[in-house]
């Protein structure tokens, strides 16, 4: 009877049972809740010591800013961040061909940029309900107004626009994602061409003719980078040379060197050593091009394009991008404002601000050429930037002749991004120096921040800090940082002074 009483019990209550019955010893009992506190404590004990964050979050606007910047922080200064991260990629990378929340690794060892592949994605940047989903977000987001605005301020000074919105790598490369060799563009893009060149704004698409080459097997693009090889550099030259002067754009350099890197896809990936698993690739660039000069009709607005074989920064060589490739297939040189990212407005914006400044770099211009990726179509901030011509401020900011080393007190600084967070790896703030030599100069100051995804004793500091500083006129830096991506002061004040490079002193 009881056999059978057992039997009819369900699995639920036998396992009732069993548990109820399990017993642990008092010592057991201490040792587990022991090993358990200890095991939640230690780490972020020894974590407080390892690294305390610091950054953007103790610059944020506002409480819930505050917050989310602060646990971010704590997340990328990790400990077991630092000690698991590059194992784990790797693993994950060389296993299972899986990138992170910024890389895709496709097929054959190419690498894609998320960001690049969003734009492809996005049902259509000019659809109402994106448009009206952006502004909420408080950016400006139409490009088509912002751009029609700029030709408008240009024309009015008798001053030609010509647009290079240049394709991104997924749409040229959708077959090592899976996808057709047949070229593919956002929804919106014909319409925006269209709408543009109605207007009188030459448009130069490269999407068919890099589509072409990728057909016939010739490469536009880096293998682990997001840009552009020199070939297809120099096709975008040529066909800009043919829009600015009917020119050929035959003409080519005669004499190159070779350069190799990694490419910044590949640094993404945040490995110690990412090429055991990505080799460096190695690019053929101009050596002998003209450099760029300010008293030139032409002026290129250009981003990381432009700059990826001009800028040293991006170890892809120097003295040989698309504006001393340009000037080369013009047989003149050209004048050139170049930033990293923010394509959208972040080269009109130094351009604005050198004409409210009282200088005027459009005078003698017959062409501006506005290069920008074509990803910004769909994310960037395309804000109304006003040309308008200022008269030169009062000279109330410290603008030395030569290099002075002061000391002197941070009024304010600007945010830095974290180590890895950006698509570039190199990045410029600005500080607001007061009390320089126990005196009433202010300076504004532009300052390394972060060098090869590493912050510089620049990014630690906060407004109170006391600083010992060299300063020397920005003129003497800006061919080197002037292309850095850079943070700027929002004060209508500090945008019109005239700044000063800066490095601590020990």
């Amino acid at each position: 009877m009881d056999e059978n009483n057992k039997i009819r019990l369900s699995r639920e209550e036998i396992a009732n049972i069993e548990i109820g019955s399990t017993e642990v010893s008092r010592t057991k009992q201490w040792a587990l809740t022991l090993f358990f506190l200890l095991f939640i404590g230690i780490y972020p004990c020894v974590q407080m010591f390892y690294h305390q964050p610091f950054g953007e979050w103790r610059r944020a606007e506002n409480v819930q800013k505050t917050i989310k910047a602060y646990e971010t922080a704590i997340e990328d200064t990790s400990l077991l961040r630092r000690l698991l991260l590059s194992d784990v990629q790797r693993f994950m990378t060389a296993a299972l061909h899986t990138g992170n929340e910024k890389v895709i690794v496709g097929n054959d060892g190419w690498l894609f940029f998320s960001g690049d592949f969003d734009y492809l994605i996005n049902p259509g940047f000019l659809r109402q309900e994106t448009l009206r989903k952006r502004t909420m977000k408080g950016v400006q987001p139409n490009p088509v107004n912002a751009v029609l605005d700029f030709d408008r301020q240009l024309r009015e000074r008798g001053i030609r626009l010509i647009l290079l919105p240049v394709p991104v790598k997924p749409m040229i490369y959708a077959d090592k994602l899976g996808g057709t060799r047949v070229p593919l563009q956002n929804p919106s893009f014909a319409e925006f061409k269209e709408k543009l060149e109605a207007s009188g704004v030459t448009v130069v698409d490269l999407t068919g003719e890099f589509g072409s080459l990728r057909a016939a097997g010739t490469d536009t693009y880096l293998k682990t980078d997001t840009h552009w090889t020199p070939l297809g550099m120099e096709i975008a030259a040529a066909r800009l040379a043919q829009a600015v002067d009917g020119a050929s754009g035959n003409a080519t350099p005669d004499r190159r060197r070779e350069v190799r890197n990694a490419g910044d896809i590949a640094a993404m990936l945040k490995m110690a050593d990412v090429t055991r698993c990505f080799p460096q690739e190695k690019a053929l660039i101009s050596d002998n091009a003209p450099s760029p000069r300010r008293s030139s009709d032409v002026l290129l607005l250009g981003d990381s394009f432009a700059n990826i074989y001009s800028l040293d920064a991006m170890n892809w060589g120097a003295g040989g991008g698309l504006a001393e490739t340009l000037g080369a297939k013009l047989n003149r040189p050209i004048d050139a404002i170049l930033r990293n990212d923010s394509g959208a407005f972040a080269t009109r914006q130094l351009l604005a601000n050198e004409l409210k400044r009282g200088r005027d770099r459009l005078a003698g211009k017959k062409t501006v050429i506005w290069e920008f990726a074509c990803r910004e179509l769909a994310n960037g901030d395309w804000k109304m930037i006003d040309l308008t011509l200022g008269e030169v401020p009062p000279d109330s900011f410290m603008t030395p002749d030569e290099p002075r080393v002061v000391t002197a007190v941070v009024l304010d600084a600007t945010p830095v991004p974290r180590p890895f967070s950006a698509p570039y790896k190199d990045h410029v703030m600005s500080l607001h120096l007061g009390d320089i030599d126990g005196g009433t100069e202010q300076a504004l100051v532009y300052a390394a921040s972060m060098r090869d995804n590493v912050w510089t004793a620049a990014a630690k500091l906060r407004p109170g800090s006391r600083v010992t500083i060299r300063l020397e006129p920005w003129s003497e830096a800006e061919a080197e940082y002037g292309s850095w991506t850079r943070s700027e002061f929002d004060d209508e004040t500090l945008l019109l002074a005239e700044p000063c490079w800066g490095v601590l002193q020990q």
